[in-house]
């Protein structure tokens, strides 16, 4: 009727959420079968197609006492009662906004305008009316906002930003409805993307609904389209396996999908499009326990082979200077300087580099690259590494903790850079993630130095 063709995702929550069962005991004027879920849950990637679904969702609830053949033989009713709908939102600018895009669409398909009477848009007062008597209006998502209403369908959208305490405001107002003359059963559906932990009202359905898929009878459907807790979130293949709608027309194209994935902090990304809950370890990229256990007294930066690694912070803060050589087959590392303001890069890197003649590795495409016509003026050696290369001591970096190559003397700073750090998506590759609220830069100054140490000609002593 809409002009439009579901995705595989739309028709499986519908036929899955819209399962009938025998009602027990039907009193008269009580329909014979029933609605089995009372409570619907899905989680599915932003722009997947929610507005869709829900449009859609809504019109078929409001527009069921119009078609007296589907009282009779699904129903064994003689006349549907008028249905009563309601929708929010984050906020109620939000759910009207949505509320008027939802009724734009119906009003554009002539066969559901037809059907349509009446559209109050005064503040407060937004409301549908069909030719059959149901209704469907915007709800305020506060205490007060839902009071008084009885409803046959309620729909939480954007279910992540709501706080526990709405649930026990909306879910009553299906109560007498559910089992009301002439009504097919209500329905509470809350639809979103993942959240966080402060994303109670999702989390809760979330943990519910998981419970549910034990029990062998359970008046509640629960889908989600999400990645593992311990997926790749840069891997291509996981977005295949969760996007439902990746390269599909009127889905997600793969080259956006690819540009978000540079675009957005790794929690962003998964929260968004791969509907995984964001939790306060999620961000950090290097496992907390083995990092810890590369502090080693026993194995220090050599004083005559020395390679240095700088790094500025994106905002401009502060800098960092990191020293790594080669010692058998470790890597160990060490912060030179890390603190705040700029004032004193130039200086203390030249006054360092020269000691020890040691080269500086620069990210070419970062926020140190403007230093580099001034330290090439002072003589030194430097190593400018291309995105790619900094994409590869990154990579380096993170492996050479995992073979706990990587020591390091339990300084703060690093572990306090180690602690926030996460990645950026640049290609198929990842790079450490400077945008972040953690200040980063002794860690990437720390990647940069050991890629030269470890690729360069440096001779490796011995710990004897």
């Amino acid at each position: 009727m809409m002009g439009f063709e579901f995705h595989e995702w739309q028709t499986h929550l519908s036929d899955v959420s819209l399962e009938l069962v025998p009602r027990e005991n039907p009193h008269p004027g009580q329909s014979n079968v029933k609605l089995a879920a009372l409570d619907v849950g899905c989680l599915v990637n932003r722009q997947g197609g929610k507005t869709a679904w829900c449009v859609a969702r809504i019109a078929a609830q409001c527009l069921l006492p119009s078609y007296p053949d589907i009282a009779r033989n699904v129903f064994g009713l003689d006349a549907i009662a008028k249905q009563s709908v309601a929708y929010t939102a984050q906020a109620r600018i939000n759910a009207v906004a949505k509320w008027n895009e939802h009724v734009q669409i119906m009003q554009e398909c002539k066969s559901i305008d037809d059907q349509i009477v009446n559209v109050a848009r005064s503040n407060g007062r937004e409301c549908v009316t069909f030719r059959n008597g149901s209704t469907y209006r915007p709800i305020t998502p506060n205490r007060q906002g839902a009071r008084g209403l009885t409803l046959d369908l309620c729909i939480v959208d954007e279910a992540l930003t709501h706080p526990f305490w709405l649930l026990p405001v909306l879910h009553p107002m299906l109560a007498q409805r559910n089992s009301a003359t002439g009504c097919i059963g209500a329905q509470f559906v809350v639809i979103s993307n993942a959240g966080d932990d402060d994303s109670e009202l999702l989390n809760r359905m979330q943990e519910l609904g998981h419970q549910s898929i034990t029990r062998e009878s359970t008046n509640r459907v629960w889908l989600e389209w999400s990645c593992a807790p311990d997926a790749d979130v840069f891997d291509e293949s996981v977005w295949r396996a969760t996007v439902p709608t990746l390269d599909q027309p009127n889905g997600i194209e793969l080259e956006f999908l690819r540009s978000e994935a540079e675009t957005l902090l790794e929690d962003q990304f998964a929260r968004e499009y791969l509907c995984r809950r964001s939790v306060a370890t999620t961000n950090q990229i290097i496992p907390q326990d083995l990092w810890n256990e590369g502090y080693r007294t026993d194995v220090v930066v050599p004083m005559d082979t020395i390679a240095l690694g700088l790094d500025v912070r994106m905002d401009r803060l502060g800098a960092s200077l990191v020293a790594c050589g080669p010692v058998d087959q470790y890597l160990p590392i060490e912060v030179v300087e890390a603190r705040s303001g700029l004032d004193w890069v130039l200086e203390r890197t030249i006054e360092v580099a020269q000691r020890w003649n040691a080269p500086v590795a620069i990210d070419v495409a970062g926020p140190a690259a403007n230093l580099i016509p001034s330290l090439v003026s002072a003589g030194l050696t430097l190593e400018l590494l291309q995105t790619q290369q900094v994409t590869h001591a990154a990579a380096s970096f993170y492996d050479g903790v995992i073979a706990k190559r990587i020591t390091h003397l339990n300084d703060h700073r690093l572990n306090d850079a180690v602690a926030g750090a996460s990645r950026r998506a640049v290609g198929e590759r990842w790079a450490f993630d400077r945008r972040g609220l953690a200040d980063i830069s002794p860690l990437v100054a720390a990647s940069l130095a050991t890629w030269v140490a470890d690729n360069g000609q440096m001779q490796r002593p011995t710990i004897y």
